[in-house]
């Protein structure tokens, strides 16, 4: 996806609960969705919702409530949805005590108040480029809930919505129960004729990739002053996902890779590593390798004396899955491979590991969220129309199952033969 004005696919809303796709011209949006989009800027309320899983901070008052509603919600556990409510508390007795370990190591992520930074640094840049147009944070497991976030917006008298999720790919399990969560709400409240667009993905666009590059390498030049950059090993962790969720269409691993390949092209001096993020405290499911734990041997095996690691792909503000998996599991690894290496005289001093800050109030991720958001609502990138204004809105399951086939979006062709977890000899 070069740019958003290359791919103007949309979803269009046929009869209810069914998907359609019509290609307007390529290159640029047509007339009329333009005068339209100039209306809008104009004369509508218009809301980003930025939205993902979510986190928590207070574990002593949160964590039983967040692993039951992942457990009932989570379209990557391999059970039926009709099943999980039944058996929730086994599911949550089973898993609380890994969790509760993660997070008592970790400490709280401040997610929700680094979204929050996020959404303010995205407002500042609405003023110039949308400025009718305001972020909100919402989540699918933890407060604010999607549908309090949404209560919120109408409250606002918000009469479009953008729903993007925080990480740049589409999945089942992250923009498709974005999406779900927002198709349910409409169902509870038909009443609420607001039009809703969702952004299906954003992860190898050239905009966000200079972005990234840039940014990592701005923190990279803070948190290793004076090495050189041929020096430092980028460790880079995404999200993972069940291999059964893979199977079915789910197409963001491969969306992952190809950023990847993308971001190794823009950042040539550094020597860029890959693993996944597997969350995967609910047995049952074979997630997708190498995680980040498997790949770190290989940075000290290959001398790496420099390690950033960084998570921004997927997760723009910090989670569980990068503060655990990254900051303190591979961390770990990095420590007691130097001790070892020291010890036989073959290291000199231990490896360095830091991670990374992430997007949080960035100001060039804040104003490329900004810009894409103004250029969906011109009928620009892949989205999904999930209601037009007097229709209803599409029915539930129509994003999130999986198995569903979004053409763009899910069932891509999954060979990435430029991507390894490891850089180029």
């Amino acid at each position: 996806m070069k740019s958003r004005t290359v791919r103007n696919l949309f979803f269009g809303l046929a009869l209810p609960g069914m998907l359609i796709s019509s290609l307007q011209g390529c290159g640029s949006a047509t007339d009329s969705t333009v005068s339209s989009a100039k209306a809008t800027e104009s004369t509508e309320k218009i809301g980003l919702l930025f939205a993902s899983h979510g986190d928590i901070d207070d574990f002593d008052k949160d964590l039983e409530d967040y692993i039951k509603i992942s457990f009932q919600k989570n379209v990557g556990i391999p059970l039926p949805m009709w099943s999980r409510k039944i058996i929730d508390e086994p599911a949550y007795r089973l898993s609380v005590k890994t969790v509760r370990g993660q997070y008592d190591k970790i400490g709280p992520t401040r997610y929700y108040a680094n979204s929050l930074k996020q959404a303010d640094a995205i407002n500042e840049e609405f003023k110039t480029i949308l400025p009718n147009a305001k972020a909100y944070v919402g989540f699918n497991f933890a407060h604010p809930y999607i549908e309090e976030t949404l209560d919120v917006m109408r409250k606002d008298g918000v009469t479009k919505i953008v729903v993007m999720n925080k990480g740049a790919q589409f999945s089942y399990a992250s923009s498709g129960e974005n999406m779900e969560d927002v198709l349910k709400y409409f169902k509870k409240h038909p009443d609420y004729d607001a039009e809703a667009l969702g952004v299906a993905y954003y992860g190898f666009e050239d905009r966000f990739i200079k972005v990234m590059a840039k940014s990592i390498d701005e923190d990279i030049q803070k948190n290793f002053p004076g090495v050189p950059r041929n020096e430092v090993c980028l460790f880079l962790g995404s999200h993972g996902l069940p291999q059964w969720l893979i199977n079915k269409g789910d197409s963001a691993i491969t969306q992952m890779k190809r950023s990847v390949v993308a971001l190794r092209k823009e950042m040539t001096e550094y020597k860029v590593y890959h693993g996944f993020l597997n969350d995967d405290f609910f047995p049952g499911a074979k997630w997708v390798s190498p995680t980040s734990a498997d790949v770190a041997p290989q940075l000290v095996e290959d001398g790496c004396k420099n390690v950033a690691m960084d998570g921004r792909l997927s997760f723009t503000t910090h989670h569980r899955a990068t503060l655990y998996d990254m900051n303190y599991v591979a961390r770990n690894i990095f420590k007691d491979e130097s001790a070892k290496l020291i010890s036989q005289g073959k290291l000199s001093a231990p490896i360095r590991s830091e991670l990374l800050p992430n997007f949080d109030g960035n100001k060039d991720h804040a104003r490329f969220i900004a810009e894409i958001t103004k250029e969906t609502l011109e009928g620009k990138g892949l989205n999904i129309a999930l209601k037009r204004k007097g229709q209803p809105a599409l029915e539930p399951e129509s994003i999130g199952k999986p198995g569903l086939v979004l053409k763009g979006a899910t069932h891509l062709d999954d060979s990435v033969p430029e991507w390894s977890p490891y850089p180029a000899k």
